[in-house]
């Protein structure tokens, strides 16, 4: 270890039982910006962790290194987290009765006021808006009682912010019912193991009636935002400063899982990667916003056990790889189980994994489910020696499908950061097998709405796709992975196939997916989604590649850097020493 790495690690050993410090102003750095500010629609990693400072729901997670900790539901907004044994979880397990907490409030243009029941139900009604309906509806309209129903009702409004909200807030939804002002009730429409992992996501937000005024996910409402958490959004410029400050009208004894150590979060935006790195690496920065730490200095950060490198396993199936079951090409091939079953051999998983830092950064796969998630158990129906492949069992598999000379098949893949090099050891590693692949670089935005959505008419001018998935919670999670990349209940062929990008159907697989999803008991449902992912992985539907984790790059300023639940970091427990500090013990 260098004297630096040294000196660093004793200093950040040396805070262990410190009480944090209060103040300073912590300053990311990175290249772009967020997707969303609305609670409704923000969907990526690093908007996540802002929302954190400014939105509260019912229930939620304690921050934490400890990702089974993390992974457990404690109350926020409420009172308590319903359970049978409280009351509070009745009708065999199909109702939640929440208290709401005194003292929480909104800050206001007009002053402060308490959050309502009734912003609970608002919350929740937005996510139908049909001007932008939430990336995460599906969660809850497969969940509450009369939300489809509802969702229905709402796409008939005429296409007005005015015409929307008035209807939104004069129709009823029988699965989410404000009793009075404290007192909120849930029915959903059979029993879950995770409907309440549901409701910690920042799409169940609470809503303020301000928002009624704008579409969801408007350039007006991001100016707009009302904060109930700790910080508030006090300038937004897109992709260049995002500015956070303390919000005057939060209560940190309403409050047990934010402490609101920093006066304040200033992101700045549009600076490439470099000089992100460089600001956080000479501590004129203090974290890295939207961008990971550079692969070439990697190497000398792992060497040296850098304790400003934080690297930490994070559910992440990243990279997979999609098989289009709708493309015609070479006779249909992908349509064909053996030539997905060949995919699955000629793969060389270790080679993927060089490309993505080793590893330390990463696990190979062999399964679908993570061992973050509660109903991993280990698996690898295709397993080879140390995840090299087996291209001559491919080759067989192949010319059993007919194809005894090769095929040829198309690889679309994103067009920069390390996606190339992974698209390159793929395309190598299937030449093996007798796999001619072409390689097709694509933008993300034209990655996700042109090749990878249903609804373009170049859904099919692709057999083979490179992505990656994030599950939206952690410990019992397996919905959040076999649901939305695998499900085709109710999808007709030229319908909407979400994120089950390979239109991959199977009754069996959507049998099993039904009573999983409708089960109460976390332990049955584990074992009928572990058939699920048997089933998925027999059938070929992807070929996964490796379990990476997530890794993030802060200053010596940073001190309590807790990477769960919120994978860049929870920004409202982290803490500040002085720069002067910084390295010293």
């Amino acid at each position: 270890m260098s004297t630096v790495s040294q000196a660093l690690r004793e200093a950040s050993d040396a805070d262990v039982g410190v009480t944090p410090r209060r103040g300073g102003i912590l300053t990311m750095v990175g290249a772009g910006d967020v997707d969303h500010l609305d609670p409704a629609l923000a969907y990526h990693t690093v908007t996540r962790g802002i929302l954190r400072a400014y939105t509260r729901q019912l229930v939620g997670y304690a921050a934490s290194r400890d990702r089974v900790e993390a992974g457990k539901l404690v109350a926020d907004l409420a009172t308590e987290v319903p359970t049978a044994a409280n009351g509070r979880l009745t009708g065999d397990g199909t109702r939640y009765a929440f208290t709401l907490r005194d003292g929480v409030r909104w800050h206001t243009p007009s002053g402060s006021r308490p959050v309502t029941a009734w912003d609970v139900v608002r919350g929740i009604k937005r996510l139908a808006h049909p001007m932008a309906n939430s990336p995460g509806l599906a969660y809850y309209l497969n969940a509450i009682e009369g939300m489809a129903e509802f969702r229905d009702l709402l796409a008939d409004s005429p296409r007005t912010v005015e015409a929307v909200a008035d209807r939104l807030e004069h129709t009823a939804i029988s699965g989410v019912v404000a009793l009075d002002d404290t007192e909120v009730r849930f029915t959903t429409r059979y029993p879950m193991s995770d409907f309440l992992n549901m409701l910690a996501l920042p799409f169940a937000s609470p809503a303020p009636r301000e928002y009624l005024r704008f579409a969801p996910g408007s350039p007006e409402l991001d100016q707009s935002v009302i904060s109930n958490g700790p910080y508030r959004l006090t300038e937004y410029r897109p992709g260049e400063r995002i500015e956070l400050r303390r919000n005057p009208a939060w209560d940190p004894g309403t409050d047990h899982l934010r402490a609101a150590h920093v006066d304040g979060i200033v992101i700045r935006q549009g600076l490439v990667e470099r000089e992100s790195h460089d600001l956080v690496a000479r501590g004129a920065a203090d974290m890295l916003w939207d961008v990971q730490p550079l692969t070439e200095e990697l190497p000398a950060l792992l060497a040296t056990d850098d304790p400003r490198l934080e690297v930490c396993p994070a559910g992440l199936l990243s990279p997979y790889i999609v098989v289009n079951f709708a493309s015609a090409a070479e006779d249909g091939a992908t349509g064909k189980q053996a030539v997905r079953t060949a995919l699955q051999y000629a793969v060389d998983k270790a080679a993927v994994s060089q490309v993505w830092g080793g590893p330390r950064l990463n696990d190979i796969a062999g399964q679908v489910l993570p061992p973050l998630c509660l109903a991993h158990r280990e698996s690898d129906p295709y397993a080879t020696d140390g995840g090299r492949g087996d291209p001559e069992q491919a080759r067989r598999l192949l010319a059993e499908a007919g194809y005894p000379d090769g095929l040829t098949l198309r690889l679309v893949y994103r067009d920069r950061d390390i996606h190339p090099a992974t698209a390159e050891a793929v395309r190598a590693a299937l030449a093996r097998a007798g796999i001619r692949v072409r390689l097709v670089p694509a933008s993300i935005n034209q990655l996700f709405s042109e090749f990878l959505s249903s609804s373009s008419a170049r859904s099919q001018d692709w057999e083979l796709a490179l992505t990656g998935w994030e599950p939206d919670w952690y410990g019992n999670n397996a919905r959040t992975y076999l649901q939305p990349l695998f499900d085709s209940r109710d999808v007709p062929q030229d319908g909407d196939w979400g994120s089950n990008f390979g239109r991959y159907r199977s009754e069996r697989v959507n049998r099993l997916l039904t009573e999983a999803l409708t089960c109460a008991d976390e332990e049955r449902a584990g074992e009928l989604f572990r058939e699920v992912e048997a089933e998925v992985l027999r059938d070929g539907a992807i070929v996964p590649v490796l379990f990476a984790h997530q890794y993030w790059w802060h200053s010596t300023r940073v001190r309590d850097w807790l990477p769960y639940p919120v994978l860049n970091g929870d920004l409202t427990n982290l803490w500040l020493v002085d720069a002067d500090e910084s390295t010293s013990g």
